[in-house]
């Protein structure tokens, strides 16, 4: 069976010519060309404009940063601190603004540093690509793999070189010292980090703080001793020494360890002194030396291997092999770069006498008409109420409450709070390094009422310790308020802040720990005084020991109480004095 077919007629070019003209042909690619377009982000608005600059493709919350918000804030870290340490609400504040800002910028410029990197990659694989085209363009034969290196294997690597530009034609020219700047990356703003300088009495939880913080951040964290630093060539420890031991808090990981926190305590022990023998290497030598240190450098560390430096010892004469080993293992030290850039110093000290330095500054003259007349010894407690509150009004972190809760008066700050770069250099310090200590801020002596606070309320509070230790006896101890707050009165009038709490203790639980085990055990006021022992009792006492817990703090309330109306009792009286004349 055939098939009939209609005979087409003869075309011509003439006659395509015209059929496209009364037809034009359409395809899809010519609609999308004069289509609207429409922003893939579902919340965008419909528009028949299109900007080339702009992306199309997101919509406007992408455009914010991708390294995501941070997981903490300052006051997030401050809650935190409370749960261990008392008081010092204005340093903790400061220490944990530092702290948050330096990783801030960490996690900032690692995140440039990843994008840039994404960045670079696509451009060697962009210029990768046109150096191919231009290659093939040319007639050399690129470095793609032909579908006839599947037939003849090696074929591809002999003809290879026959065929290529040779490579010196792409050494850049010797004389060539000059980069140009690449505008293909963009110009980030770098932050630098900011060191910190804690001054305060001893006692008072500098690097307490410090301590606590860095459990939080799970970060490597040393503490040094200033005290043993000296210029490098001298006997004692050179100022890199803090990196290493750095190095081994970060378990040999450099970068954990150049982003670190490096304590340097007892900072003020090695401020310029004036030697008559000899130069002062402990001093303004170990100064110079931390200059580039603190600025960012970097640093070789050189770690032994204690394995293969180990010896074996010998043993005694008559044991063992006669001969001993010919020649001990040779020891082996490995290098470690470490930059000091991103690590961040905080530098502590008591600084005893500074505070006299600035009361010279700041106070009004004691000789002379209007002058104030002041004892001559002025410490930090005897001198907390010369200075009025209106000279600290500039400080950060002014407290909300009118009345101050330490020892420096009715504002809560000390002389101290006003030191500054000429203080520390006439204490003894170059001008140099006390440029690169971007935050001073000094710590208030701890209160009677804080140190009563500290026995109790922290979360590795002493008296929680104590506790802890005689329930292993096994004892139960129990305090009284009143003895507690006479352990703080004498920890107090020891000048050596917190560290005081933990010595009387000790001295109160010296015949307790000996007499152990006791089923039961109070402390009392009388016990703290040294007017009676501790109370004993048998495994039936709990009662009784409760019942004197609680006759001794009812007498205490009471005798509070009688205070308070003794006082306002004073008070009246005065009043009545003042207004009669008397």
């Amino acid at each position: 069976m055939s098939v009939l077919a209609r005979p087409r007629a003869p075309t011509s070019a003439a006659t395509l010519r015209a059929a496209r003209l009364r037809h034009p042909a359409y395809s899809t690619s010519s609609f999308l060309l004069f289509a609207p377009r429409r922003s893939n982000y579902s919340a965008s608005g419909y528009t028949s404009s299109y900007d080339p600059s702009q992306d199309a493709g997101r919509g406007p919350i992408f455009n914010k940063h991708t390294f995501g918000v941070p997981q903490f804030y300052p006051r997030d870290l401050k809650a935190r601190v409370d749960d261990y340490v008392v008081g010092q609400d204005r340093a903790k504040k400061t220490i944990c603004s530092v702290i948050f800002n330096h990783y801030q910028g960490l996690r900032r410029r690692q995140h440039h540093e990843l994008q840039d990197q994404r960045l670079r990659e696509k451009l060697q694989r962009q210029k990768y690509a046109q150096e191919q085209d231009a290659f093939e363009r040319a007639g050399y034969n690129s470095t793609r793999t032909h579908p006839v290196e599947d037939e003849y294997p090696g074929h591809q690597e002999a003809v290879r070189g026959t065929h290529q530009i040779p490579d010196r034609l792409y050494e850049p020219p010797v004389d060539d010292f000059y980069i140009p700047e690449d505008l293909s990356t963009p110009d980030r703003v770098k932050i630098d980090k900011s060191n910190l300088l804690l001054i305060g009495p001893t006692g008072v939880g500098k690097t307490y703080i410090l301590e606590t913080l860095s459990k939080k951040l799970n970060v490597p964290f040393t503490i040094s001793d200033c005290n043993s630093f000296t210029q490098a060539g001298y006997i004692g420890q050179d100022v890199e020494s803090c990196i290493e031991r750095l190095l081994i808090e970060a378990n040999y990981d450099i970068k954990a360890a150049e982003h670190g926190i490096v304590v340097l305590d007892e900072f003020d022990k090695i401020a310029k002194r004036e030697t008559v023998n000899g130069r002062d290497v402990g001093g303004e030598g170990v100064q110079q030396a931390l200059l580039k240190l603190v600025e960012g450098t970097k640093v070789t560390v050189n770690i032994k291997d204690q394995r293969s430096s180990r010896t074996t010892n010998n043993p005694p004469s008559g044991y063992g092999s006669p001969n001993p080993p010919s020649t001990p293992p040779s020891s082996k030290a490995d290098q470690y770069t470490v930059d000091t850039t991103n690590i961040l110093f905080v530098f502590c000290g008591a600084f005893v006498g500074l505070d006299k330095t600035v009361l010279r500054r700041v106070a009004k003259p004691s000789i002379g008409f209007g002058s104030e007349v002041r004892g001559r010894s002025t410490s930090i407690s005897g001198s907390k109420d010369i200075l009025p509150p209106e000279m600290y009004q500039h400080l950060p972190h002014q407290p909300t409450s009118p009345g101050g809760s330490g020892p420096s008066g009715q504002h809560g700050f000390t002389p101290l709070d006003l030191t500054t770069p000429a203080d520390l250099q006439a204490y003894g310090f170059i001008p140099e390094l006390i440029g690169r200590l971007h935050n001073i801020c000094a710590l208030a002596p701890l209160s009677l009422d804080e140190l009563y606070r500290i026995l109790t309320e922290p979360r590795n509070s002493l008296v929680a310790q104590y506790t802890a230790l005689f329930e292993t006896y096994p004892s139960r101890l129990a305090f009284t308020r009143r003895a507690l707050y006479a352990i703080a009165e004498r920890a107090a009038r020891n000048e050596t802040g917190a560290r005081g709490l933990k010595m009387e203790m000790e001295r109160v639980l010296a015949e307790p720990m000996f007499d152990a085990p006791t089923p039961y055990v109070l402390i009392t006021e009388a016990c703290v005084r040294g007017s009676e022992k501790a109370g004993y009792w048998g495994k039936d006492g709990r009662l009784e020991m409760e019942r004197r817990m609680r006759e001794e703090d009812e007498k205490g309330d009471a005798g509070n109480a009688g205070a308070r109306a003794a006082e306002d009792a004073g008070f009246g009286q005065f009043r009545e004095a003042g207004l009669s004349g008397g």
